[in-house]
């Protein structure tokens, strides 16, 4: 686990890699507001001899993340004030969230939650009668996700003891985990974890792939030691300009991971957030791009394009080209089912 720039520096040194001094002074820089922490399985993943690789871009400190743009803040999405007790989030009627940990393999450069959970104190036993109290006292919260940070950082016994709580609320219908081990280390997803979970169900399980690269031997053997155990995998990825916001590289992704029984779910135009302004692509892009999937991948490989709305009363919404193109008395014109073309649906 590289925690620190000494050791990002000492790791580069070993691989033959050498960064100008200016370069290294930015991410000492950087390293000073959001801390880096690069699991060693995601980075040796890096191709040092792509300018652009996508993986380095997602976990190498960039000096554009101290940069101020207008409209990005700290917590656009308002979690704050939505947590009702100390790290639960009730933001949504039937869905809350639990937010158990501020720690996680790796600190993705365009992290949501960069200027907020993670740098946060972490739950602990004595923070969950209090979420346990509320969700039982609210009782159309049927959904409960528990996300930080990482759940599957958790020892061992504190993530069990979350999941056990919240399974003997008998309102309680089915419980998610966010996390993104499987992608940045798959190894961490043992059997032993796989088998602790297989007892809570109904359990799924949401993680990120943002690119194909990702989609590894390692990765794709942690998500069968899930599926084995009867839980379902979706993925939602992040639209992150100049990683994943091209129609050809998402066909590919989406491929990879059906291949491997990931359903794609969402795919996140990047929210608002201080310190990842360089990573948002326009939501055009992304509805074309989407537009484009649509046509080249079966439908249960299209994930839904989510702007997750900021300010008061925001939330998730799917956007999306209009498909009636025309309509006449007796007929609506659709798309054909080739790209370009168009069909006519008689009423």
């Amino acid at each position: 686990m590289i925690e620190n720039t000494q050791q990002l520096f000492g790791k580069l040194e070993e691989k033959g890699i050498r960064l100008s001094e200016q370069r290294k002074k930015d991410i000492i820089s950087v390293d000073e507001k959001y801390r880096l922490r690069i699991s060693d399985y995601y980075f040796d993943l890096i191709d040092w001899e792509d300018e652009n690789c996508p993986i380095y871009k997602q976990c190498i400190p960039d000096i554009q993340e101290l940069e101020e743009h207008v409209g990005y803040s700290p917590d656009p999405l308002n979690e704050g004030q939505y947590e009702k007790v100390p790290f639960l989030v009730h933001k949504y009627y039937s869905r809350a969230a639990f937010m158990c940990s501020n720690f996680c393999y790796m600190h993705c450069r365009h992290c949501t939650r960069k200027n907020t959970v993670m740098s946060s104190p972490i739950a602990d036993r004595d923070a969950l009668p209090a979420a346990l109290e509320y969700v039982k006292d609210h009782p159309q919260l049927n959904d409960i996700l528990i996300t930080g940070g990482d759940p599957f950082a958790l020892s061992f016994d504190l993530l069990e003891y979350y999941i056990a709580g919240f399974r003997s609320i008998p309102s309680v219908n089915t419980i998610r985990i966010g996390t993104r081990a499987i992608v940045v280390d798959p190894m961490t997803i043992t059997d032993e974890l796989c088998d602790m979970l297989e007892k809570y169900h109904p359990i799924w399980v949401f993680t990120q792939f943002n690119h194909p690269r990702e989609v590894t031997k390692e990765a794709a053997m942690a998500c069968d030691r899930l599926l084995r155990r009867g839980i379902p995998l979706g993925n939602q990825s992040v639209f992150l300009k100049g990683i994943n916001d091209d129609a050809g590289i998402l066909e590919e992704l989406y491929t990879k991971l059906i291949g491997i029984r990931v359903r794609p779910y969402y795919l996140y135009i990047c929210d608002r957030v201080a310190g990842t302004a360089h990573f948002y692509s326009d939501y055009h892009k992304g509805v074309d791009v989407v537009e484009k999937l649509r046509y080249r991948l079966p439908g249960y490989a299209v994930p839904k394009l989510i702007i997750d709305a900021d300010g008061e009363g925001g939330g998730k919404v799917t956007i999306e080209k209009n498909h009636m193109l025309d309509e006449k008395e007796n007929y609506i014109v659709l798309p054909g089912n080739k790209e370009g073309s168009t069909t006519k649906y008689y009423l």
